[in-house]
């Protein structure tokens, strides 16, 4: 069955810049119109490593891009922060909106991905225009919805359109939805979804190909992998001081995008820089491979692993604890409750552990006696759940309207 509707995504940020959710928003879109040729889709973004408003086109997508903040950098003291973001989100709001008037033909759906100005503009002119809108909660909040600066939330209505649904991919995030009076059946709570054709086990002889092409580390090592932006809460110097509770034949190999402006520019090279200065004082040189960049073929990273570490602070969800799995690696992640211990199985896909350098360095270990068809069979339970195929057949179910009379039938019962 075809769809004919005129989606209007929109992204906190966006390619070519760097984001997890536009990423996986982009990614959704391609499959989702591959498979129905008549969705139609434009795709509005916001930026935080740019601004200068741009029209361009991403693969065979075409995007618009709202970043015009007339006030760059941290203002002293807190009315000039504020002062600030007033002015920031009058210009970026009042750009939303002569895009959106231009755009003739209203949507038939808003499908949003993130939190900025641009995303809050996004949903004012859905609840304004009676459109359906999907807001996807894409990392860890406390609160659900869109951000308007006082004094601006006095004059502008920022109350949801009546046709709304919540997506949280996180069992903690629909508690948050929850708290803050969302009724359940307001709320799709799902894993983002991990692509079957990709993310899958592979045998010994590939692994040991994906090894040598992409570290110099031997297969007599014991290899760990993680990937993440090299950002302070993504906390890969704690892998340093677990590495050095480890055997000498236990290697680790680190690799993530660093952005290239804005104001996370300073933050992020900081903590990059500083992983170096610690494998230099820990005089783990030849045990330490440090990359910066973007994985193309992130799957690859994941089979040449032996384990994957997951030692981030916080997270919405953990996008690459379910990857690893479907490719049959062990995980050993922080324990964030409600995120990654509703995924990992103690002793059958990885460890969840606390961020202490014995206990994380054990469970490093442990992970590596979980046998081979055990891991195996985690992944394909992983895949039943959260499968590209899977995930999307439920988002054209909401496309299509199937899940309209469950969203009527909430909104009666306020």
């Amino acid at each position: 069955m075809t769809l004919k509707k005129n989606i209007l995504l929109v992204s906190s940020k966006y390619m070519p810049e760097y984001s997890g959710s536009g990423f996986r928003a982009h990614n959704l879109y391609k499959r989702l119109c591959s498979k129905n040729p008549e969705l139609s889709l434009t795709v509005l973004c916001g930026s935080v490593t740019e601004n200068e408003c741009l029209d361009y086109e991403h693969d065979g997508f075409k995007v618009h891009r709202v970043a015009c903040k007339p006030c760059i950098g941290t203002k002293s003291g807190y009315w000039g922060q504020k002062w600030c973001e007033i002015r920031n989100f009058s210009a970026e709001n009042g750009k939303t909106a002569e895009f959106l008037t231009r755009l003739g033909e209203k949507p038939d759906l808003i499908h949003i991905f993130g939190r900025n100005f641009v995303t809050a503009s996004a949903a004012i002119y859905a609840r304004e225009n009676n459109i359906p809108l999907i807001t996807e909660l894409c990392n860890e909040m406390d609160y659900p919805f869109q951000y308007v600066p006082f004094p601006n939330n006095l004059w502008i209505d920022c109350s949801l359109p009546e046709r709304s649904l919540f997506v949280c991919i996180s069992q903690q995030l629909k508690k948050v939805c929850l708290q803050s009076g969302i009724k359940d059946e307001l709320i799709w709570c799902r894993p983002n979804p991990v692509d079957e054709n990709k993310f899958k086990p592979v045998d010994e002889a590939r692994k040991h190909f994906l090894r040598s092409k992409l570290t110099g580390f031997g297969t007599d090592k014991k290899l760990i992998v993680y990937i993440a932006k090299f950002r302070k809460s993504k906390n890969h110097i704690f892998l340093l001081d677990v590495l050095k509770n480890l055997p000498e034949d236990f290697v680790l190999y680190m690799k993530g995008p660093l952005v290239e402006n804005g104001p996370l520019l300073d933050e992020d090279r900081s903590a990059f820089n500083s992983l170096k200065t610690k494998i230099d004082e820990y005089c783990l040189q030849n045990r330490v491979m440090l990359e910066a960049g973007f994985c193309e073929n992130i799957e690859e990273y994941y089979q040449m692993a032996d384990v994957y570490a997951f030692p981030s602070m916080s997270e919405g969800l953990g996008t690459p604890v379910l990857e690893a799995i479907a490719c049959g690696v062990p995980v050993v992640s922080n324990k964030i409750p409600d995120v990654t211990d509703v995924w990992i199985k103690d002793g059958e896909n990885g460890y969840v552990s606390v961020l202490e350098t014995n206990t994380f360095a054990k469970n490093m270990q442990n992970s590596l006696s979980i046998m081979s068809d055990v891991l195996r069979l985690n992944s394909k339970q992983i895949l039943e759940k959260a499968s590209s195929s899977v995930i999307d057949g439920k988002y054209l179910d909401v496309i299509g309207g199937k899940l309209k009379q469950k969203i009527l039938r909430a909104m009666d019962n306020k």
